[in-house]
């Protein structure tokens, strides 16, 4: 039998791939004026471009779970780690964003097919594992530390007077080197789906309710949050507090770092038995007051508090915990839910930055106005949740 710790630099080369996935989530978002230029485009146009990762990932992902299910882990990562080297490749020799559209619908596909092979190697590559929360983190983590990465360079290179278009070249050499590593690597044998299939022909049923319509809205919501937050804050602090181009993407390596703490503190609380609803409402109630202090009393500071508020509230993982809660008033349809929750998750970032980028053509102020409402919609939809989570462990103490 093949010792777990074989699959150490293949898990590794997996999680490489998350760095490039943050990079790619906010590297349109960190060059808009440069495309803005190159594709002779609006910023309402370049904005509809990045909604594109949402679209690609929506058309694909009952595709890419088929296909990885059907033809291999490694296959599904390779089309994966392909398709985000075309991404990167293609929105530079794009002149059009009609054609910048298409070249990031790659990017979205990528994504997809990266999540249902990764998840499932890991899972059977540690097929005697109790707690995988250690793997997710990596997950999140890889994910902090692109999006920390990135702002610096985009700095470097606007301060050099580099071609903007460097960082996007490099990201797919890279990319290409780790494809050459996971065609090489060993894959773990698809374990048995014995726990799934009594899942699938339990008779066991229930109703689609209001928790389960609350947690559909708090997965729109919670990934609107943090979307909306790093596609806008450097158009905020260049418009409101005067920043400078090169400095103000920044604050999103701000955001990032927040983003990287909270995971672990997320992780531990949850191991310390912390209610979990309660944690949830309190880290949006916190994202809404972060967001609030910084309209109402624009400054450095106000910005930076933030900057790692929303950070540290929004993006630390109460999505994964939104899923959990959703898979215990679910424990019988397992697949189907996360199937819609992971379906809300896309719509929310297909819509968001072109809805978001109507809206800044007015004023950027709106774009946070519109996130706090959200906050508070996700608060609200947690509100109901807790309620029934309380009335769902009375039943399972009976």
């Amino acid at each position: 039998m093949q010792k777990k710790h074989h699959y150490i630099p293949l898990i590794g080369s997996l999680y490489v791939n998350y760095l490039f996935q943050g990079i790619a989530t906010i590297a349109i978002a960190q060059n808009q004026d440069f495309f803005q230029a190159q594709w002779s485009a609006s910023l309402s146009q370049v904005t509809l471009v990045i909604s594109a990762l949402g679209l690609g990932r929506i058309i694909s992902l009952n595709l890419s779970g088929w296909f990885s299910d059907r033809f291999g882990r490694k296959k599904t990562v390779l089309l994966g780690v392909l398709s985000y080297i075309l991404f990167f490749i293609g929105i530079l020799f794009t002149r059009d964003f009609r054609w910048a559209f298409v070249a990031t619908i790659f990017g979205g596909i990528g994504n997809a097919f990266l999540d249902t092979s990764t998840y499932p190697i890991v899972v059977e590559a540690y097929p005697s594992e109790s707690d995988n929360s250690s793997l997710s983190v990596l997950n999140k983590s890889f994910i902090s530390i692109g999006q920390f990465i990135l702002p610096f360079v985009t700095r470097w290179v606007i301060q050099s007077d580099f071609y903007f278009g460097w960082p996007f070249v490099v990201c797919a050499l890279c990319l290409g080197m780790n494809f050459f590593f996971l065609s090489k690597f060993r894959y773990p044998s698809v374990q048995a789906k014995a726990i799934i299939e009594k899942e699938e022909n339990t008779t066991s049923r229930k109703a689609w309710s209001a928790e389960g319509a609350a947690l559909m809205i708090f997965s729109f919501v919670s990934v609107s949050l943090f979307n909306i937050f790093i596609l806008w804050i450097p158009t905020y602090s260049e418009t409101i507090l005067k920043i400078s181009k090169e400095n103000s993407p920044l604050f999103v390596s701000v955001y990032s770092i927040g983003s990287f703490i909270s995971v672990f503190l997320t992780s531990y609380l949850v191991r310390k038995k912390w209610d979990i609803p309660n944690l949830m409402l309190v880290c949006l109630l916190l994202t809404a007051v972060s967001m609030l202090y910084m309209i109402v009393s624009p400054s450095m500071l106000s910005v930076i508090i933030a900057s790692i508020g929303v950070g540290c509230f929004s993006a630390g993982g109460i999505w994964q915990l939104g899923l959990a809660l959703l898979l215990e008033f679910y424990p019988h349809h397992k697949g189907i839910v996360t199937s819609f929750y992971s379906l809300t998750t896309s719509i929310s970032v297909m819509v968001t930055p072109y809805l978001t980028g109507l809206m800044v053509e007015k004023s950027v102020v709106y774009v946070f106005i519109y996130n706090i409402l959200l906050a508070l919609l996700g608060f609200l939809a947690i509100a109901v949740v807790q309620r029934r989570y309380r009335v769902l462990k009375l039943e399972k103490n009976k």
